[in-house]
């Protein structure tokens, strides 16, 4: 009875060391836990604070996406709008080489200018009165009078005067001088005494040949000789000499063709010069 005393005894010892023994790592267990469970809830906060920052970092990130879309959609309506713009340049350029084509003189108020005076020109040259008289008569005393009565009438006795010549055109003589018809063609007056001079006849057989066509323009080219002084034409016509008319007109009709010439030269000159500025500005669009 005594041995199982002592070993009920020994054994209740050994329970309860080993109660104290799981007590003891019950509380270190609790307090590893507990540990645990601060580092736990303390990584908790730590993923919190970062998922917030992500999430902040995710609207951002869209923010940003949408503000980029936004720009690139504005910079494809600005390429838009550029692309039209030189679209429209083109078809601006190409109408203006167009025009440029098709019209091959340009340029405004110069070429304008340049035109008026190749007009000016030209009419200046059909006047060879200055060419008929060997000096210059400074009072003008025979003027023509622009009234459409008496040209009229001069043209009636010029129609007259050629068919006569016509018909007398056999009788005339070689014997009288080129003063004496000078005198004949130009009337006198007192200012026209000391500033006029003879005028030199010009050839007029082809004149003769067609009366009613050619004697306006003989009348025409002595533009000096006034209309009153028509009637006193016809006796000097008369006792004209032929050989004479046709000496004294080689000059004018040389001078005339020189004129021509020079006439026809310069404007070939100013059309060349206006084809190759347009060249080079075509050149220069291209």
């Amino acid at each position: 009875v005594i041995n199982e005393h002592k070993q009920l005894q020994n054994e209740n010892t050994n329970l309860i060391s080993h109660n104290a023994q799981k007590d003891i790592f019950i509380a270190e267990s609790k307090a590893e836990n507990v540990t645990k469970s601060k580092k736990i809830r303390s990584m908790i906060k730590i993923l919190e604070g970062k998922l917030s920052s992500a999430q902040k970092d995710v609207i951002s990130t869209q923010n940003n996406a949408s503000k980029k879309e936004s720009e690139i959609l504005s910079l494809k309506s600005k390429m838009a709008e550029v692309e039209r713009e030189l679209a429209s340049k083109v078809s601006e350029l190409e109408c203006l080489k167009s025009e440029a084509i098709s019209n091959p003189v340009l340029g405004g108020n110069d070429d304008e200018k340049n035109m008026t005076k190749s007009d000016d020109i030209s009419l200046g040259s059909t006047d060879l009165s200055k060419y008929f008289i060997r000096k210059k008569n400074m009072n003008q005393a025979g003027k023509i009078d622009g009234n459409i009565s008496t040209y009229t009438d001069t043209n009636d006795e010029i129609t007259e005067l050629s068919k006569n010549n016509a018909e007398i055109n056999p009788k005339l003589g070689d014997k009288t001088s080129i003063s004496k018809i000078g005198e004949d063609l130009i009337p006198r007056s007192q200012d026209s005494k000391n500033h006029c001079s003879a005028i030199e006849i010009p050839n007029i057989t082809p004149y003769l040949a067609q009366p009613e066509n050619n004697m306006s323009s003989l009348i025409q080219s002595n533009s000096q000789i006034p209309i009153g002084g028509i009637g006193a034409m016809r006796p000097s016509l008369e006792a004209l000499p032929l050989p004479v008319m046709t000496s004294t007109l080689m000059s004018p009709l040389s001078a005339y063709m020189l004129l021509t010439l020079l006439i026809i030269a310069v404007m070939w000159f100013v059309v060349l010069r206006r084809t190759w500025g347009l060249e080079r500005k075509s050149d220069q669009l291209r």
